[in-house]
């Protein structure tokens, strides 16, 4: 995940809530997998996560705010790394 304040890229164990930046001590949020949804920036066309509900999203790399409209929004992750269910077979 990138930092919120200083978008330095942060490392964390897994099932952690919080982390803390080395570099600035923010303390930033980790957001569970289906809690959080994707949209491509609207000018450098970078993935970027955001939480849900949230109506705009700002690119860490261009610093561009794209609107999240229903237009441009994506599964959740963890919807996207599902496995296919096998087919049903007819008995």
């Amino acid at each position: 995940m990138v930092c919120g304040s200083c978008r330095r890229l942060l490392s964390y164990p897994r099932g952690a809530k919080h982390v803390k930046c080395s570099c600035c001590q923010t303390v930033n949020i980790v957001l569970e997998a289906d809690q959080v949804g994707q949209v491509k920036c609207g000018s450098c066309a970078v993935l970027l996560m955001y939480p849900y509900g949230a109506s705009q999203v700002r690119c860490s790399s261009c610093r561009f705010v794209t609107e999240i409209g229903a237009h441009n929004k994506r599964p959740p992750w963890s919807v996207q790394q599902r496995k296919p269910s096998p087919p049903k077979t007819g008995c």
